[in-house]
């Protein structure tokens, strides 16, 4: 009986890399709630700066995070399915199978957590942050429209790092499953 590992040399150090990296982007995205977000929302800094950061935060965090979800969801699809494939005749992918489908479903739930919950928010800030600059640069930070714009920002930055929770979570919960894979033992 063969083993993955045996018949596949990169399956291992593949399950690694995408473990570590899932856990990155996991931890990339967790302190973006708690350290980056409340500093963009100090009373004391102007509005239309914060919503220039909170911008220039989300356009950049969109050039790193979305492609390494992108590696690791299409690792875990390889490993899962170089695992199905070997399930008959080895109780090693057999055993991994699941906890491979797991993190491979975790990244597809990730992704589409993003594209359904956090692109539209991110889409709506810099939005926002256009106005809130266009508005300065008139001359009218003193005024209703403007100061609609100022609350409507603060509430997608209160409600973002709530939900960006829940994408992080689900990038744990997708290295966890890796770890499972990687670590079983028949």
């Amino acid at each position: 009986m063969a083993l993955v590992s045996d018949v596949a040399w990169f399956f291992k150090p593949v399950q690694a890399f995408v473990i570590i990296a899932s856990a990155f982007n996991a931890g990339g995205s967790t302190l973006q709630s708690p350290l980056i977000m409340p500093m963009l929302m100090l009373p004391n800094i102007p509005t239309h700066y914060a919503a220039q950061q909170t911008a220039y935060l989300l356009h950049n965090s969109e050039y790193f995070f979305p492609p390494l979800n992108g590696v690791c969801t299409l690792a875990n699809v390889l490993l899962t399915s170089i695992s199905y494939y070997y399930s008959s005749e080895s109780a090693v992918a057999s055993a991994k199978l699941p906890r491979l489908a797991i993190a491979a479903a975790t990244n597809l739930m990730t992704t589409a957590y993003a594209l359904g919950i956090m692109v539209p928010m991110n889409k709506k800030m810099t939005v926002l942050s256009k106005e809130l600059e266009r508005g300065v640069q008139l001359g009218e930070e003193k005024e209703t429209k403007q100061k609609t714009k100022e609350q409507e920002l603060r509430r997608l930055q209160t409600r973002w790092r709530k939900l960006n929770y829940g994408r992080a979570a689900i990038m744990i919960a997708s290295a966890a499953a890796g770890i499972s894979a990687l670590v079983v033992r028949i």
